[in-house]
């Protein structure tokens, strides 16, 4: 398998990046038993003189805490959920947005507004969150942070304009379903889909439509039964 079929791959089925997800488990302190149960990443493959790894934990701001091999656990496959990286224009991805891994239990689903950001999916019953993330490579170049698909999740049901912040120097950002229930690949798909068919709607002239004709849970899924249709695709927002 070439390289770039490698990362195709990894994309639509999901990948881990920044290091392997763990649970600590076992520390005895008075300080390290408030990390018990808590999720972080590996961030070196291999332990200090001391057999400690280096961790980022979630929520804490540090580079990381060095713990003993023997106090992680790996987090297992079926408690990690499918979130979704859309790219920003500058980046150069093989694929426009890609399948990330993250513990269903990590504070980006437990600590989020259940409602989530796009205000558009949540009338459509499909609450997202949407949160700007770092991105792989220098965006300095003009017009390489902007991100149409991030800004078309967060525009207004109304008007169909997003916030000025959300129009320009976007950068990649990162999607994800509150409620911690898997976002695979085609299910972004069909909601990159949906906001391609209705940002043309939004275009008439301003009083003469109802935007609620189209921002409702019957015609966002009407758009992905028929892409699951057409394609047969398998998804989780159906």
């Amino acid at each position: 398998m070439s390289k770039s079929e490698a990362a195709r791959t990894a994309a639509l089925n999901g990948a881990v990046e920044g290091g392997r997800w763990v649970r600590i488990t076992g520390l005895t302190s008075a300080a390290g038993q408030k990390l018990n149960g808590k999720v972080g990443q590996v961030l070196n493959t291999t332990p200090n003189e001391d057999g400690r790894l280096q961790v980022k934990i979630d929520g804490d701001t540090s580079s990381g805490k060095l713990i003993k091999e023997a106090n992680i656990t790996d987090v297992p496959r079926y408690e990690l959920v499918k979130t979704c990286r859309l790219s920003a224009r500058g980046e150069d991805s093989v694929l426009e947005h890609k399948v990330l891994l993250f513990p269903k239990d990590h504070s980006m689903f437990t600590n989020c507004n259940p409602k989530g950001d796009s205000l558009v999916m949540a009338l459509c019953g499909l609450p997202l969150a949407v949160k700007q993330v770092n991105p792989y490579k220098d965006l300095s170049d003009f017009g390489a942070t902007d991100n149409q698909r991030a800004t078309y999740l967060m525009i207004d049901p109304i008007t169909g304009f997003a916030p000025y912040q959300w129009q320009t120097k976007v950068g990649p950002v990162l999607v994800y379903r509150p409620d911690g229930l898997d976002l695979n690949f085609y299910d972004m798909v069909c909601v990159n889909t949906y906001f391609f068919e209705i940002i043309d709607l939004y275009a008439r002239e301003p009083g003469t439509y109802d935007p609620m004709k189209w921002v409702n849970p019957t015609y966002f899924q009407r758009i992905v039964r028929r892409e699951r249709d057409q394609f047969n695709w398998i998804l989780n927002i159906i």
